[in-house]
């Protein structure tokens, strides 16, 4: 086996390694906090059901991810603090960022009540600025030729509530042409939903997909998830604007548009 070969059998054989490790983690919150995804739901008005299927889960007291058979990996895992060399999370729910195969390839710690809304881990085959959230669900984006774009995670799972399993999450206000490259192979287009605040407006004049729909949330809101959240018992009129966001996107295709970028905003 050549070096490119084994590099690739390494970090395969860690994605499953990390991937097993987070699987027990999350059987252990999972029984020693039993309701807290529940709280999580209520709080945050996100379906249940929708926070299972992220596996997301809670952590208490930083101790409780050092699980001894894998304490030698977890330094690797990026969950150690290179500072104080403490666990990272803390109260908070833990959210994984999965690649195309499934696999796990980092861990996210996530608080709306902290400054510090997102604490993410700094895992061996981890990049950030080229590793949006959702991949696992790629082939839906490519299936139905369009992906749904947002800065947030929190944007992201909300969107699959609505039944957009193709959404996708920046993790941050960054651009990457690696990113680009993979959602401009979509054959529509991407729909983009930008937050509503500074960061956000840079964020999408930097993201520079091929045909692209930009939708803004109501005025008064930051996101979409924000949005979601203070409209829970009627959300029907915020799917009917992405609904008409991607009727756009595919009758500009259709018709054989290239390169556009069209824009509006839900009232």
């Amino acid at each position: 086996m050549d070096n490119i070969g084994q590099a690739l059998m390494d970090m395969y054989t860690y994605e499953r390694q990390f991937t097993e490790y987070v699987g027990i983690l999350r059987e252990n919150q999972l029984r020693k906090y039993p309701d807290k995804l529940a709280e999580f739901s209520e709080v945050r008005k996100i379906p249940l059901e929708e926070l299972e299927s992220s596996e997301i889960f809670y952590v208490g007291n930083p101790a409780e991810i050092l699980i001894p058979e894998y304490i030698e990996q977890v330094d690797s895992y990026g969950l150690i603090s290179p500072t104080n060399r403490m666990p990272i999370f803390h109260d908070r729910y833990v959210i994984p960022i999965k690649n195309a195969d499934g696999n796990i390839l980092n861990l996210v710690g996530y608080n709306a009540e902290k400054n510090e809304r997102y604490v993410y881990g700094t895992a061996k085959y981890y990049l950030r600025r080229h590793t949006p959230y959702g991949l696992e669900n790629l082939h839906y984006a490519y299936e139905q030729g369009f992906a749904i774009y947002t800065e947030g995670i929190t944007d992201a799972i909300r969107l699959r509530s609505l039944g957009f399993r193709n959404s996708f999450a920046n993790c941050g206000t960054h651009d990457s042409k690696i990113i680009e490259q993979q959602m401009n192979r979509c054959k529509y287009g991407v729909i983009v939903i930008p937050d509503r605040d500074k960061p956000g407006t840079k964020a999408k004049n930097k993201w520079k997909f091929i045909n692209q729909i930009v939708i803004y949330t109501f005025i008064k809101y930051k996101d979409i998830d924000e949005m979601c959240k203070d409209n829970i018992d009627d959300l029907s009129w915020i799917k009917s604007y992405i609904d008409l966001g991607i009727k756009e996107l595919k009758n500009c295709g259709k018709n054989g548009a290239f390169g556009f970028c069209k824009e509006f905003t839900m009232y």
